[in-house]
C-alpha cells in the first residue's frame, strides 16, 4: 500500500470515537514490510491516541505488537511502552492492576500476559493455577490488592494481584474445567466412552503437553485414575490417529508434547514454502525428521536445496548455544549427504573444541543413547584419532552417554585398557562406570576388568559416600541392585564363600546404609549362606552407636530442614515461574540458573530426609572413659610436642571454638577406640600427624552448657 492510502486509512481508524486498536495494528503490521517509516509514525500516533482516550486494553495490545515487531520498530523502546501502559490506566482499579505487575522491571511479554489476566478477573470467571488448581473468581478486594477465588482445594482464597498476574490463566467457556464444573456428568461420560475427545479437549484447554503431564492433569481432577491410565491412553491414541478430520501430533518420545494440528500435513508445496521460512532451530530439525518419516527415509530431489539451506541455518544458530542440537543437525546433514567431507571436518572440530567449555561433553549429555552412539560413529568416521578424546571423557559422561559410547566402541582394545584403568581406581571410583560394569558383566569381562568382588566393594564404597547430581543417581542405582533379592541371590551364587564373608562384613560395618536396607541385605545373604548368620551379632549395637547426635544439633537440623522445605524450595519455584515468563527458555539465563538451583535444593532435601531417618538423640551421659568414644574428651600430644584436646560428640555436632568434633569426622575416626598411651595418625592438611593419647575424660562444663542451648530459630551456617 502506498504511503498516502495507508495514511488515510490509519487516520480514518483513529478519528472514530471507539478506536479499533486491533484493526489499526493489523494495518500497521502490513505496512511495516513495505514502508517501515510510515508504519512506525502511525504506531507512535496510535499510542498517543490510546493514552489520550485512556484505553488500557489498547495499550496492552500495543505492547504485544511491540513485543512481536521490536526489531522493526526502530526508535521505539520498552521504556516508552511502559509509559504508554502507565498513562493509559483510567480507573482506580486499572491503576491498581498496573501497579501490581512490576511494570518497571517486567519484559514486554510479561506485561501483556499479566495485565490481560488481571483485566479479565471478574466474579464468575474461571481460572487455573499451577499451585491451587482450578477455581472461580468471587471478587476483587481493591483495598488490600487481592482477588478472592474459590479453588477446588480451598474456598475463599485471597491471592495477591501480583501473584495472580504471574501465575493464573483464564479459562474460557470451552475450557475442559469450565465445562466440567458446569456439567460434570457429560465430561465424566466423555472420559469413560470417548477418550480421544477428552484428550483433544485437554490439549485445546491447556496447550501442548507431554503424555505424563496429560495423565497428571486428568488425574488431578479425578477424571482418569492413575491405575486406569494405560487403558485410557491406548484407546485415546487409537481414536486420535483414526480421526483424520481433526489431526493431532503424537510424538514418539514421551517427553515431547502432544499438539493439535490445523489440518493433516501432506508435505507438499505448501509445507515446503512454509518450511523455507522457518527460523526456529528445533522446529527445523524436527520437521526434517517428520518429512523423512513421511517420505520413507528418502529426501525427494526437489526438497534437497531447501532442506540443506534450513539445516545449515539451524546448524549455525546452534553453534555455541546448543551443542546437542548442533551434533544432531551435523549428523543429519551427513546422513542425507547434504554436507561435504570438508564441512564435516569443520563440524567435528567444533564439537571437539574445548578451550572454554567442553563442547563434546555438552553435546553428549543432551543426546539420547541412540544419538550418542551415532555421534561416536560420525566423529570417528571423520576423525579416527578423536577416539582418545572420547576415552578421556569417560569419567565425566553421564550414564546414558557412557553406555552408548562403550557400546559403540565394543571390542576395541584401547577402550578396554581405558575401562580397566578407571575401574582399578578403588579410592575414587567412577560411579557411572561401576554401574555399567555391574549391569553389563559380559561386556565388562570381555575387556578383562577387575573381578566381581572388587566391583562390588567399589559399589559399597560409592553407596557410603554423599553425592549429588548424576553421581547421586548412580548411587541410588547401586543401592537398588542390593535391594533386589534376585540380583543379590545371583551375586551370592557367583561369589566364593570367602568373598561373601568379606562383603557381608563390609556392609555390616558400614554406618552409611539405611537401616532397613542394610538389614534386608544381611538377612538375604545369611539365608543364602547360613555360615554368615553368626557374624550378625554386632549389627544393632553398631547402628545405635553410629547414628547418635545431641538434641541441640538435631533441633538445629530440623529448623534447617523446615527452612529448606518452607522457604528455599517455594522461593525457587517462584523464581522458575518468573524466569519462565521472560520467554525463550533456550537463551533464558535466569531460567537455567533457577532450574539448576532447583536440582541442588531437591538433592539437598533427599539427603536431609535420609539423615533424619537415621538419627537418634543422646545426652552423652554415663559414658565410659576407658577408651575414646562418643561423649568423651580426649587429649593428645603430637610428635611436634603440641597438646590438643577434642570433645567427640554425635554426627551433627561441631563447634570450632570449643574443639567439638563430629564422630563422623576423619579426626574422630582416627581416635575412636583408642586408650591412654595408644598412638594414632591424625589427618593433617597435607599429611597425617603422629600423636599419642594422654588423657580421656568426661565432657567439660563448657561443652555441657553448649549442649543445653537448644535453638528455636533457623540461622544460616
Amino acid at each position: 500500500m502506498d504511503k498516502v492510502a495507508f495514511g488515510m486509512q490509519i487516520q480514518t481508524l483513529l478519528d472514530t470515537d471507539n478506536v479499533d486498536v486491533s484493526a489499526a495494528l493489523k494495518l500497521i503490521a502490513e505496512q511495516l514490510g513495505e514502508d517501515a517509516k510510515s508504519a512506525i509514525r502511525a504506531f507512535a500516533t496510535l499510542t498517543e491516541v490510546v493514552v489520550g482516550k485512556k484505553l488500557l486494553a489498547g495499550a496492552v495490545d500495543c505492547v504485544a505488537f511491540y513485543a512481536a515487531h521490536s526489531a522493526q520498530l526502530t526508535g521505539v523502546d520498552l521504556a516508552q511502552m511502559r509509559e504508554v501502559v502507565r498513562r493509559s490506566a483510567a480507573t482506580s482499579e486499572e491503576k491498581l492492576f498496573v501497579d501490581s505487575i512490576g511494570l518497571n522491571t517486567a519484559i514486554a511479554t510479561a506485561i501483556v500476559k499479566r495485565l490481560r489476566v488481571l483485566m479479565a478477573l471478574r466474579p464468575g470467571v474461571y481460572v487455573c493455577s499451577q499451585s491451587w488448581g482450578f477455581g472461580c473468581v468471587q471478587g476483587i478486594d481493591a483495598f488490600y490488592g487481592k482477588v478472592i477465588i474459590d479453588f477446588q482445594t480451598k474456598k475463599g482464597h485471597a491471592m495477591s494481584l501480583t501473584v495472580a498476574g504471574q501465575n493464573l490463566e483464564i479459562a474460557d467457556e470451552n475450557h475442559l474445567m469450565t465445562r466440567y464444573f458446569k456439567d460434570p456428568e457429560t465430561i465424566t461420560t466423555m472420559a469413560k466412552k470417548h477418550p480421544a475427545e477428552l484428550t483433544r479437549l485437554a490439549i485445546a484447554s491447556y496447550g501442548p503437553m507431554p503424555v505424563q503431564r496429560l495423565a497428571d492433569r486428568l488425574a488431578e481432577v479425578g477424571l482418569v485414575a492413575p491405575a486406569d491410565w494405560k487403558g485410557f491412553w491406548d484407546a485415546a491414541r487409537r481414536g486420535l490417529k483414526a480421526d483424520k478430520a481433526h489431526p493431532v501430533e503424537i510424538p514418539t518420545k514421551r517427553t515431547e508434547p502432544i499438539r493439535l494440528l490445523e489440518c493433516e500435513e501432506d508435505y507438499g508445496d505448501r509445507w515446503l514454502n512454509r518450511f523455507a521460512r522457518e527460523r526456529d532451530i528445533k522446529t527445523i530439525y524436527t520437521q526434517t525428521l517428520e518429512l523423512l518419516t513421511e517420505k520413507k527415509g528418502e529426501l525427494p530431489d526437489g526438497y534437497r536445496d531447501t532442506v540443506a539451506a534450513r539445516l545449515n541455518f539451524a546448524l549455525k544458530g546452534a553453534d555455541r548455544v546448543d551443542y546437542a542440537r548442533y551434533a544432531q543437525i551435523a549428523m543429519l546433514l551427513a546422513k542425507l549427504e547434504l554436507s561435504t567431507p570438508e564441512e564435516r571436518a569443520v563440524q567435528v572440530d567444533t564439537l571437539l573444541d574445548g578451550d572454554e567449555e567442553d563442547n563434546l561433553l555438552q553435546a553428549m549429555r543432551g543426546l539420547s543413547a541412540r544419538d550418542v552412539g551415532s555421534l561416536v560413529g560420525f566423529t570417528l568416521a571423520v576423525k579416527p584419532e578423536a577416539k582418545a578424546m572420547f576415552l578421556e571423557r569417560l569419567p565425566q559422561m553421564n550414564s546414558v552417554a557412557l553406555t552408548a559410547t562403550l557400546k559403540a566402541l565394543a571390542g576395541d582394545d584401547e577402550t578396554g585398557a581405558a575401562v580397566r584403568s578407571l575401574l582399578c581406581r578403588t579410592t575414587t571410583p567412577v560411579t557411572t562406570l561401576v554401574v555399567w560394569a555391574l549391569r553389563n558383566r559380559d561386556e565388562a569381562q570381555a575387556w578383562k576388568v577387575p573381578g566381581l568382588p572388587e566391583l562390588v566393594m567399589q559399589a559399597i564404597h560409592i553407596i557410603e559416600q554423599r553425592h549429588t547430581g548424576e553421581n547421586l543417581k548412580m548411587r541410588n542405582a547401586l543401592q537398588a541392585f542390593f535391594d533386589s533379592a534376585r540380583w543379590l541371590e545371583e551375586l551370592c551364587k557367583t561369589l566364593s564363600a570367602f568373598d561373601r564373608k568379606v562383603i557381608f562384613e563390609r556392609i555390616q560395618a558400614s554406618s552409611a546404609w539405611e537401616t532397613s536396607s542394610q538389614r534386608n541385605v544381611l538377612v538375604r545373604m545369611a539365608r543364602f549362606d547360613p555360615a554368615l548368620a553368626s557374624l550378625r551379632r554386632t549389627v544393632k549395637a553398631q547402628q545405635e552407636h553410629q547414628h547418635l547426635t545431641s538434641r541441640r544439633s538435631l533441633e538445629a537440623f530440623k529448623l534447617a530442614y523446615d527452612h529448606l522445605i518452607n522457604v528455599e524450595i517455594p522461593a525457587n519455584t517462584k523464581d522458575i515461574a518468573t524466569a519462565r515468563s521472560y520467554g525463550d527458555l533456550r537463551e533464558n539465563a535466569e531460567y537455567q540458573f533457577a532450574k539448576e538451583h532447583q536440582h541442588v535444593l531437591l538433592s539437598k532435601q533427599d539427603e536431609m530426609d535420609r539423615t533424619l531417618r537415621l538419627l537418634k538423640v543422646t545426652d552423652f551421659s554415663e559414658v565410659s572413659c576407658d577408651t575414646v568414644g562418643l561423649g568423651t574428651q580426649v587429649t593428645v600430644n603430637t610428635a611436634a610436642g603440641e597438646s590438643l584436646t577434642y570433645s567427640i560428640l554425635g554426627e551433627l555436632d561441631r563447634d570450632e571454638s570449643l574443639n567439638i568434633i563430629s564422630c563422623r569426622s576423619r579426626l574422630a575416626q582416627a581416635l575412636l577406640g583408642k586408650r591412654v598411651g595408644d598412638t594414632a595418625e591424625l589427618p593433617g592438611e597435607r599429611k597425617t600427624v603422629d600423636a599419642t593419647v594422654t588423657a580421656i575424660s568426661p565432657l567439660s562444663d563448657a561443652v555441657r552448657t553448649w549442649l543445653a542451648q537448644i535453638p528455636t530459630e533457623y540461622t544460616a551456617d
